[in-house]
């Protein structure tokens, strides 16, 4: 029969250490809940699942276009690279600020296709569709909001 292990009790100071810290788990996620924004992880409300999409509004979609050196673009997935639409919905300010990144992208997609031809260009593209019902109507735009080319293309 094992011994029976016995811990001493909780002293007054260590469970009011505790309540405050559970109390202020609290208080922080009540407040990101209301105030916060998806930075705050993980006290957030994580807005972009909270959020219904209008069924008769404009909904955008962000992608990569990768410009091969035959000239083809190509529309890339989160598979070919690694990189998830998300993080490039995160991290589009860094993106317009320093296009530069692109060719990070461009590298993995070069990576994972190596019998492909070399990529020589890199656009961040934001589509937006028009909804009735949730149906699209055929009206959509297209802002590309972000471009990189290899040095000695253009």
């Amino acid at each position: 029969m094992p011994a029976e292990r016995t811990e001493p009790p909780l002293s007054r100071t260590g469970r009011a250490v505790r309540v405050a810290a559970a109390l202020a788990m609290v208080l922080a996620l009540m407040a990101t809940s209301v105030w916060g924004e998806d930075d705050f992880f993980p006290f957030a409300p994580f807005k972009m699942y909270s959020r219904a999409t209008d069924p008769d509004g404009w909904v955008k979609s962000t992608g990569v276009i990768l410009i091969d050196a035959e000239g083809e673009r190509i529309a890339i997935s989160d598979t070919d690279t690694g990189f998830r639409r998300a993080e490039l919905e995160g991290q589009l300010p860094r993106f317009r600020e320093d296009p530069g990144l692109l060719a990070h992208i461009a590298e993995a997609y070069e990576a994972a296709h190596p019998d492909d031809p070399e990529i020589v260009g890199a656009e961040i593209v934001i589509r937006r569709y028009e909804l009735v019902d949730g149906a699209r109507t055929g009206e959509e735009t297209e802002e590309i909001v972000a471009v990189w080319t290899e040095e000695g293309t253009a």
